[in-house]
């Protein structure tokens, strides 16, 4: 079964992500015609001064703990994984997120993203 060729090697050219147009070279791997990409397109273009910029954004006023806790929620893990991952109880998770009965911070009020995030997490599951 012969399989028509992609987008990318037909036209044999690919998008940056910067919108730019490179030209792909192609081989045969395998008995199919096949993109191969030379290290110079795959090397992030620019400084990463902006992503720097916005991850401080993202993190401002937290604790080494609690941005590690935020990076893995922006990456789309679970309460329970990265409890488990830290080894500890999906409660004491909740509790650096929420803050605790006695008044105790909190993620949420340190953080205006992580309570806009919090705040539609709990509208999802209403």
């Amino acid at each position: 079964m012969k399989k028509d060729p992609n987008e990318t090697t037909y036209f044999r050219y690919c998008r940056t992500l910067d919108g730019r147009l490179e030209p792909v070279d192609t081989f045969v791997h395998n008995g199919r015609v096949v993109p191969r990409f030379v290290p110079e397109t795959r090397k992030p273009q620019g400084d990463r001064s902006e992503l720097k910029r916005l991850v401080r954004e993202v993190m401002y006023n937290l604790n080494r703990k609690e941005r590690r806790t935020w990076g893995s929620l922006l990456l789309g893990l679970s309460i329970v994984e990265i409890a488990r991952k830290e080894g500890v109880s999906r409660s004491a998770i909740y509790e650096r997120i929420r803050g605790n009965s006695k008044g105790q911070g909190g993620m949420i009020r340190k953080n205006d993203y992580v309570h806009i995030w919090w705040r539609d997490q709990r509208k999802k599951y209403e």
